[in-house]
């Protein structure tokens, strides 16, 4: 495979430069899974519950049932990318999502509505971001932490765009129109460019699915398959929890933000449009934690991208008014952009990246799932008039966790290789 010894030492924006291409197919994936993601679904949530005179919880519970189910599939699903091309897996994943998005377009039941939720979350948060997220960490090695924050824009900017454009829209156009425009022009937009964008280049460091049966280059460990994932006790104590906790929390958030502002006693308006300091938030994290990966490894600033959500939360919890709203959604943005970079170069590193695909596969669906829990679990306990402030310490406390865990196995204790009896 080609290989570029120097790759690690040029810039962020040489990297850009050289790789633009393929850095621009997972931005582009990234950006068009928002179809898929909670925040762009919720925008829709008021205008559906009441074409099908569904109540608060019965919406809920559609959402919760459906991701959970796709959390299921993605379990089988996710071995995909270790046995089908980048580019045919692409846009297998783009005309599953654009299918899911125009099906939602004629949603006329709760059963159809929980069809269109699964297929949605299925293809959209799910495959769109693993298909383009292994790929990356497979093509790079020197430089994964950078190109996975640089792939990654394309939801912080999803979630600046859609809320304005969505909101816009909606004023002018009935919401079955948008979602039977909206994938027509990421499908006509995308697909065509995806055999360019996809192909390999010289600069590109990893084997790529040829890594399967063999070591990679610059020092990685060796490719293990999913069985010997499940025997590691890092992967259960610390490495799924720093999937999940962000997770829980910020789906939780976002599905549940129109009451905080309530009890927050600030106005819709004011909240949603302080979303931009959450998305150049973000943006900015995001490369952060790329730098810190390249330069420290996954292993070792594994912690640090757990803290911004725990200032966020304690300060959810301390704040009324507006005056303090900024800070938050900046810290609440850099808890969003620093995990997933982190997570995907710490599953490359710590296991190879030859069964990069059926080892995400297992790591996904939890991830999953705890989107699927939070929405319904933090409404039961709205529904039972559980303060809201007890509810943040809640989501403070398992962010606690996710900080200490990390620091202590891979920081204190030094695990940061995969043990050798697991290697034999």
């Amino acid at each position: 495979m080609p290989n570029s010894p120097l790759l690690g030492k040029i810039s962020t924006f040489a990297l850009f430069r050289q790789e633009w291409p393929f850095l621009l197919y997972g931005l582009l994936m990234s950006f068009w899974s928002s179809l898929g993601q909670t925040f762009f679904i919720s925008l829709f949530s008021q205008d559906i519950r009441i074409s099908l005179g569904l109540s608060h919880g019965e919406f809920g519970s559609s959402y919760a049932f459906a991701t959970t189910a796709s959390a299921l599939t993605l379990f089988w699903l996710g071995k995909l990318a270790d046995t089908v091309s980048v580019p045919r897996l692409s846009l297998m994943t783009l005309g599953g999502v654009c299918l899911a998005a125009l099906h939602f377009s004629f949603v006329s039941s709760v059963v159809s509505l929980v069809l269109g939720f699964y297929l949605l979350r299925l293809s959209g948060q799910g495959m769109m971001y693993h298909v383009y997220s292994t790929a990356v960490s497979r093509r790079y090695i020197a430089t994964r932490g950078r190109a996975l924050a640089l792939c990654g824009l394309g939801m912080p900017l999803g979630e600046a765009a859609f809320p304005i454009l969505v909101i816009l829209a909606l004023s002018i156009i009935d919401w079955r129109t948008i979602w039977f425009i909206l994938p027509m022009i990421a499908f006509f937009s995308f697909a065509p460019s995806i055999p360019f964008l996809t192909r390999r280049t010289r600069f590109q460091d990893g084997a790529g699915r040829a890594a399967q049966n063999s070591a990679e280059t610059r020092g990685d460990t060796l490719s293990v398959r999913r069985r010997v994932v499940m025997q590691d006790s890092a992967f259960w104590v610390v490495i799924i929890w720093l999937m999940m906790v962000p997770s829980f929390t910020i789906t939780g958030l976002f599905f549940h933000q129109i009451y905080i502002a309530g009890e927050k006693t600030v106005p819709l308006w004011v909240w949603s449009s302080n979303y931009v300091w959450y998305a150049l938030a973000a943006v900015s994290s995001a490369f952060f934690s790329g730098y810190l990966i390249d330069r420290l490894s996954a292993h070792r600033v594994a912690y640090v991208s757990q803290i911004p959500l725990l200032f966020a939360c304690l300060l959810l919890w301390w704040g009324y008014g507006t005056y303090w709203l900024p800070l938050f959604f900046v810290l609440f943005g850099a808890g969003g952009g620093m995990i997933p970079p982190l997570v995907n170069a710490l599953l490359a590193e710590r296991y190879g990246t030859g069964w990069l695909g059926e080892i995400k596969a297992l790591a996904m669906p939890m991830n999953v799932f705890a989107s699927a829990l939070s929405p319904a679990l933090m409404g039961i306990f709205i529904d039972r008039h559980v303060q809201l402030d007890n509810i943040i310490l809640l989501l403070a406390a398992l962010s606690l966790f996710s900080v200490i865990a990390p620091f202590l196995w891979f920081n204190l204790l030094g695990q940061t290789r995969l043990p050798d009896r697991l290697l034999s």
